[in-house]
């Protein structure tokens, strides 16, 4: 119904401006973009559709809403100087980490975030960031192999490693500070970058922390690269 809907009205509204207005080239311009927009609109509506009846789908995108509004939190705290540093969507061979960030004063920080309407799932919630707690260890005691003692990165070793969970959507309103579950923190994704200037602990120089960040950025790059050269292999079976 909304397909034949759509079109009547995109033929009414043809009709009517072929008949009404002179045969210029302003006509045919906007007879192009209206059809256009109608075009769009409608396949937008298709994708709301979509989404709106799909969970899977609606929990991939709320996911994406969290992850991107976190990273605009941590361009924030980089020009705060608050931290030096961080990689997005770092792949593993078991699971990922959504934010592994280099800190100024309190070593790594793992974010894990997530977009709820509501809380109820903290439990949940706290074991995957224990998760992703446990990849960043794993992540740094790689990055830590083959180093002498007096290399950059013995600078902050042991690397030290907080998970915390950044909430966002309207269930973040209702976190207060200091929350926690099964030891993991809980932060208001709007209070991120206050947390990340109170939080103390390790203190990494310049010099460390642009070794480790290239380390991860090349550790994602090898990870990314190894999925893609898979890809084709696994479609093919």
């Amino acid at each position: 119904m909304l397909t034949i809907g759509l079109v009547v009205l995109l033929a009414f509204i043809t009709g009517l401006l072929l008949v009404t207005w002179p045969d210029t080239g302003f006509k045919w311009w906007l007879l192009g973009a209206l059809q256009t927009g109608a075009v769009g609109a409608y396949l937008h509506l298709l994708h709301t559709g979509y989404l709106a009846h799909d969970p899977d789908a609606i929990r991939h995108v709320r996911g994406a809403w969290g992850e991107d509004n976190t990273r605009s939190e941590l361009q924030r705290a980089k020009r705060k100087k608050l931290v030096w540093g961080w990689v997005d969507s770092l792949g593993l061979q078991h699971g990922d980490i959504d934010h592994l960030v280099v800190t100024r004063k309190a070593g790594l920080v793992a974010v894990d975030s997530k977009w709820r309407s509501q809380m109820s799932d903290t439990a949940d919630m706290a074991r995957a960031a224990q998760k992703v707690r446990l990849r960043a260890e794993g992540v740094t005691r790689d990055l830590l192999k083959g180093t002498t003692r007096g290399s950059r990165r013995a600078k902050v070793n042991p690397l030290s490693v907080t998970s915390v969970l950044v909430l966002w959507g309207p269930a973040q309103h209702g976190v207060p500070d200091g929350a926690s579950v099964d030891g993991i923190e809980f932060i208001a994704g709007r209070k991120f970058v206050d947390w990340l200037a109170r939080v103390d602990g390790q203190p990494v120089d310049r010099a460390a922390a642009a070794d480790i960040v290239r380390s991860l950025e090349g550790r994602r790059t090898a990870t990314d690269e190894a999925q893609a050269a898979r890809a084709p292999t696994a479609s093919t079976k």
